[in-house]
């Protein structure tokens, strides 16, 4: 695989939205990250900068490859018995990069396995779940200037597997313009799209980052991080990000299942090596809703679900 020395570019890999500020959203995250990245690789200060940071492992940052597992605590209904416990992994892997004149094409490859086990639900049986996208970047960054631009599209299916119809299929898109407005500051506007079975949506995307050693300010919505590099290995943060997916399903009376909700989360991210680093993490999973579906879109079960503790590790191998 050639990567080209336009690098660090970021590689991000979104899941599916419950609304707007899904994860989905999370690009926006990426793209004004690359911006920010890619600066670094013109920076001629001797200590290298503070890197910024994944708060769940989407895969931004320099190109390598990830695997992130989360357990999620019992989650209770909150209108009624009945509750809904769930496990993911996450893997992410760089394809290839390569740079024509200030433009970087870059693609990245995501697979994440969901299982989700349901206690009092009618209908509805425990179920193994599947998102697989193919994300396709490009970024446009002259060297003489502070502006730059990207843009990509993700392809993908979120299914059960049991059969593949059109119904699984699901597409996002972004476009964004960035601005470094000094060292410290990153801005970044832009749009975002996303189309899947019988839903779409455009919204505006905006978003920031502050830096300064040994501090990161990333407000990049819909996460808000802040971290404090303790150590030249060790870095501690504090963030904030949704959770969740969407699925077609292929049962006898359920056809989809929607997860959202909101993860809070303590990070310790430890660099073991130059290239490897090992990240533990672990707050509150809150603010979830499950939607559940039927043939006819019509909800069988749509419930509040309590809030429940979660932790999760990630263990990441950069180029």
């Amino acid at each position: 695989m050639h990567v080209s020395s336009y690098t660090p570019i970021a590689y991000e890999h979104p899941l599916n939205p419950m609304n707007p500020f899904s994860r989905h959203t999370a690009i926006l995250c990426s793209a004004l990250l690359t911006q920010s990245l890619t600066a670094q690789s013109h920076d001629t200060a001797a200590k290298k900068r503070m890197g910024l940071i994944d708060p769940a492992a989407f895969g931004f940052g320099q190109p390598g490859f990830v695997f992130d597992a989360s357990w999620i605590d019992t989650q209770n209904f909150k209108d009624q018995s009945g509750a809904l416990d769930y496990a993911e992994w996450r893997m992410i892997a760089p394809l290839g990069a390569k740079k024509r004149g200030d433009i970087l094409w870059a693609a990245s490859l995501g697979y994440n396995l969901t299982e989700v086990n349901f206690a009092g639900i009618k209908g509805v049986r425990d179920d193994t779940l599947h998102t697989l996208e193919l994300q396709i970047t490009g970024l446009w960054r002259p060297a003489a200037t502070r502006w730059s631009a990207m843009a990509f599209v993700t392809p993908g299916v979120g299914t059960d597997f049991e059969s593949i119809s059109d119904d699984d299929f699901e597409c996002t898109g972004l476009s964004l313009i960035n601005y470094r407005l000094s060292d410290e500051w990153t801005f970044a506007g832009g749009a975002f799209g996303r189309y899947e079975t019988d839903k779409s949506m455009l919204v505006p995307a905006f978003g920031f980052i502050w830096r300064r050693e040994p501090f990161v300010v990333q407000m990049t919505p819909p996460f808000a991080v802040m971290g404090w590099r303790a150590t030249d290995k060790l870095t501690l943060s504090l963030s904030a990000y949704p959770g969740g997916g969407s699925w077609d399903l292929d049962q006898v009376d359920a056809n989809r299942l929607e997860i959202s909700g909101w993860q809070s989360a303590a990070s310790l991210i430890y660099q073991v090596t130059d290239h490897w680093s090992v990240s533990l993490r672990g707050g509150v999973n809150f603010g979830g809703e499950l939607q559940v579906l039927d043939h006819d879109s019509r909800a069988i079960v749509d419930q509040d679900l309590q809030s429940a503790a979660f932790s999760a590790v990630n263990v990441r191998c950069s180029f």
